[in-house]
């Protein structure tokens, strides 16, 4: 086992790939202007710290005052009311595997969160996976309420899901719940 430093022996790796020639626009952190993690010297300095995706103020290492329940729009509220809704027509319940709609839903998520004040900028995630968690489990408990016999991933009768989601009691219902949570606080434990 050979211990030391490797990097020359990267460069020379990477160099033959590159037709012996070296490759200095690889992109490594700080490589050039504009790579997602430029934390300058200035931005450590001034405690001004980004994540792996270059948006600041969403750090969590050794913090928990993300767990809490804020304010979120109410768009932002109905496009998790529709995640889920959508994963109980397509998925009977499940999360599906379309990277396309995964994808889709966490950048909107993503695009959200980086327009919010800093001060609320971690929780907001939190809050609406609290709600999506809300809104699945009261959607869960009227399905089997209506048939016993159905399991997370099995297909259900359209018919039932329309009773369902019918008007907005079950997405008022897991607002009003969440929010009446997040005023007692919670107490999660990881």
């Amino acid at each position: 086992m050979r211990i030391g430093n490797n990097s020359q022996g990267i460069w020379q790796l990477l160099s033959r790939m590159n037709g012996g020639k070296a490759n200095t626009n690889m992109p490594f952190a700080g490589a050039s202007k504009g790579n997602y993690c430029d934390n300058t010297i200035d931005d450590l300095r001034s405690g001004h710290f980004k994540n792996s995706y270059g948006v600041e103020g969403m750090g969590i290492t050794g913090r928990t005052d993300w767990k809490r329940i804020v304010n979120v729009s109410d768009e932002m509220k109905q496009h998790v009311y529709e995640d889920v809704k959508k994963a109980f027509y397509k998925y009977g319940g499940m999360s599906g595997d379309n990277t396309a709609e995964t994808d889709a839903y966490y950048d909107k998520i993503h695009s959200y969160v980086k327009s919010l004040d800093l001060s609320t900028r971690r929780a907001a995630p939190w809050t609406l996976s609290q709600l999506h968690l809300e809104i699945s489990g009261r959607v869960t408990q009227a399905v089997k309420e209506k048939d016993p016999t159905w399991t997370a991933g099995k297909p259900i009768s359209h018919e039932i899901l329309d009773e369902i989601f019918a008007g907005d009691t079950i997405y008022q219902d897991s607002v009003n719940a969440l929010y009446s949570k997040g005023s007692k606080g919670l107490d999660i434990q990881i």
